[in-house]
């Protein structure tokens, strides 16, 4: 199914856009119409990411704020509207890993955690509200994960984020609905990126090939995502084909968490 056009004349935030997942819903949302506020606190590869849009004839602009700081994220929020004139489409998708069992992890670890994957979606959730009212309407897509509900040893703090991001999700949609603002999660499983990359680095090579061997045998396709499918998804929920999906999370992941144990 083609999406060209479907968000012409939307505009849309992305944060954590100069990788992964961020990427390619930049790409993805572009592709569709909308013009892109790719954020990401590394300016370079945002600019990759915009520049990869250009190449094909979208349109979007750097930002290298932190959304775990709220000048940051009201002055990115301000320069969408500024720039495009109003804001419809929030991806807050930016997000850190640390795998640390929580017995060892340092507290700058775990402010790290907690300030860029849950306090990052709430300050930019907060700050996009009134612009979305004033353009009549729009659509917030967190990024959780699949660990919000089946989490791995290391990752307490990553998954008590996670799962606040859906929590947060549900609940905002109750204070922001009567204003035509539809509020989702999404919780990608094993996706194709730069993140799993590094964490493959981290193995020596018998444990990276079982490891894959484990992913892959844990979701009904056998296989990891990619960031063009979680990015279909993400322009879905900023379309008006969703218009009646709001208050909940989509589990993006073949299976994983339905199927079978890791």
């Amino acid at each position: 199914m083609t999406t060209e056009g479907v968000l012409a004349g939307k505009v849309a935030i992305v944060t954590g856009s100069g990788s992964g997942i961020g990427r390619g819903s930049a790409i993805a949302l572009a592709g569709a119409g909308a013009a892109v506020v790719a954020n990401d606190i590394n300016t370079e590869t945002a600019g990759e990411t915009v520049a990869q849009i250009e190449a094909v004839g979208g349109t979007a602009i750097v930002d290298g704020g932190d959304v775990s700081v709220a000048a940051d994220v009201k002055a990115m929020i301000q320069r969408a509207v500024d720039t495009y004139g109003g804001l419809d489409v929030l991806h807050a998708n930016a997000g850190v890993e640390r795998y640390v069992d929580l017995e060892q992890m340092t507290e700058e670890d775990m402010d790290l955690l907690l300030d860029v994957d849950l306090k990052g979606v709430l300050l930019c959730a907060q700050y996009s509200i009134a612009p979305m009212r004033a353009r009549g309407g729009g659509s917030m897509i967190f990024t959780s994960s699949v660990q919000a509900s089946h989490s791995l040893p290391g990752c307490v703090v990553y998954a008590a984020a996670k799962a606040g991001v859906v929590a947060a999700a549900r609940s905002l949609t109750l204070e922001v609905g009567r204003d035509n603002i539809r509020v989702n999660a999404i919780s990608p499983g094993t996706i194709n990126t730069p993140m799993l990359t590094r964490d493959l680095e981290d193995m020596n090579v018998d444990e990276a090939d079982n490891f894959m061997d484990r992913v892959n045998a844990a979701n009904t396709l056998e296989r990891v995502g990619t960031v063009e499918e979680v990015g279909a998804l993400v322009v879905f929920l900023a379309s008006d084909a969703s218009s009646y999906i709001s208050s909940t999370n989509i589990v993006i992941d073949a299976g994983f968490t339905a199927v079978k144990a890791f």
